[in-house]
């Protein structure tokens, strides 16, 4: 076990032959598996995942400020548990999808689900720009859902097809992609809504995020693909047809270290939904203007590039779980210290939307690089959408919780809800804790 304190390759080796024997596909190790690591396509498939993630992390980060505002002018009259649906609905289906999503890009590629992506998610935002009614809402957000659903996957995927040695790295830069969209669209947005009005500001958002997935549709591509497993005699009709077309497979969740760390990214990734979703409603609650309300969300975003790309980087030295652990509980100390007690002051909030968003970067970024470590390449994409299918359980009934725990809006309403997501933090940074300590124990001095 001695090489676990040099290398990651024998990580990853090592974590494959911990895996339960339920995972029967045979696939080369790490080690036989030839990586460009940079070069040309390399480089441009990590443009087009950049670009496509602008999209489809981008609207994720961004929200919160189109729920601010539809919630204040168009659904004015509807109550806020209601609202949350259109958003936690939204939420589900573009993480839930992905299980189906994930197989299909292990055995397919990427083209065909991209394509889909960007109609889909077009189409979407051009009906949200004519909605005006809360069912008009639910089924815009619901086609967008499922377009960011079937995108997501294979954007994140095909990092881990061509880079292993800078793969902490290059999925930093790729997913910071979400950062700038989550930093772009809502300045766009509160410019245009006062200039142009609500219609045109989404229909402008859905022309550029048409514009970015078409350059995802050419650049981003898949180097390996899974060939079907050949069907035993005594296997039944409906398993061979499902090892045929990429159906799931839940068995995996049997591997302790993956169900470990899914149940972290569950309380993690929930909690920082909440954030983004209402912290610019909090924010107004505590008598912040609408428009300053965005621009926390702004600052929230901006620090969120360098929180995805300085500890991507330092993972690639350090240890992608060992990096992810210290981000997560730098987020913890953040809401126990900045926000939970001083949240009423305008000044604290600047300081917990910049430090905060930074801390949070890692909690995205660092997730597909930590199960790529832990997982052969030929099964990344099918348990990278089982993970996101449990993570959208959380969204369907997590921002309808957090209506409820906000009610009326009042600040003590608000501050119990800080107080919840204070819970999930902590509670997600124990079970990342455990994850690790499934490979390694308790010794703090190995690179994992």
């Amino acid at each position: 076990m001695t090489e676990l304190h040099t290398n990651d390759i024998h990580l990853n080796v090592l974590s494959q032959r911990r895996t339960t024997s339920t995972d029967t596909d045979t696939v080369s190790t790490i080690e036989e598996e030839n990586y460009p690591d940079g070069g040309w396509k390399a480089y441009s498939v990590l443009c087009g995942s950049f670009l496509g993630l602008v999209v489809n992390m981008g609207l994720i980060n961004s929200i919160g400020a189109i729920q601010a505002y539809v919630s204040t002018h168009q659904l004015a009259g509807v109550a806020a548990s209601s609202v949350a649906w259109i958003f936690s609905i939204y939420l589900a289906l573009a993480y839930a999808i992905g299980i189906f999503i994930g197989p299909i890009f292990d055995r397919h590629g990427a083209l065909e689900l991209l394509v889909i992506a960007t109609i889909l998610l077009f189409a979407g935002l051009m009906g949200t720009a004519s909605s005006t009614k809360i069912s008009h809402f639910i089924l815009s957000f619901i086609c967008i859902g499922i377009g960011n659903g079937v995108g997501l996957t294979p954007l994140v995927a095909v990092i881990n097809h061509w880079f292993f040695k800078r793969r902490g790295n290059s999925t930093g830069i790729a997913t910071s992609g979400g950062s700038v969209g989550g930093l772009v669209f809502p300045l766009m947005l509160r410019h245009m809504y006062s200039t142009s009005g609500f219609v045109w500001a989404i229909r402008t958002l859905a022309f550029v995020c048409l514009g970015c997935m078409v350059s995802a549709v050419i650049l981003a591509r898949e180097r390996l693909t899974r060939e079907p497993d050949p069907p035993a005699d005594s296997e039944s009709k409906w398993k061979t047809f499902s090892n045929k077309i990429g159906l799931f497979s839940l068995s995996k969740l049997k591997n302790r270290t993956y169900a470990l760390m899914i149940t972290g990214v569950f309380c993690t990734e929930l909690s920082l939904v909440l954030i983004l979703t209402y912290f610019a409603t909090y924010a107004m609650a505590q008598g912040v203007s609408e428009s300053t309300s965005y621009l926390l969300l702004t600052v929230w975003n901006a620090t969120g590039i360098l929180g995805r790309w300085i500890p991507a980087l330092a993972s690639d030295y350090y240890g992608k779980f060992n990096v992810n652990i210290v981000m997560i509980f730098g987020l913890d100390l953040c809401v126990f210290m900045l926000w939970l007690p001083f949240g009423s002051s305008l000044k604290v909030l600047y300081a917990f939307a910049a430090v905060g968003g930074y801390f949070s970067g890692s909690i995205l970024t660092m997730v597909p690089s930590c199960l790529a470590q832990i997982s052969p390449v030929s099964e990344f994409g099918e348990r990278y959408g089982i993970l996101n299918a449990v993570l959208s359980l959380g969204n369907l009934v997590g921002l309808p919780i957090g209506a409820a725990i906000i009610g009326n809006g009042s600040v003590h309403n608000y501050t119990v809800f800080v107080g919840v997501v204070g819970v999930l933090l902590v509670t997600g940074t124990f079970f990342w804790i455990l994850s690790r300590a499934s490979i390694v124990g308790a010794r703090l001095n190995v690179k994992v």
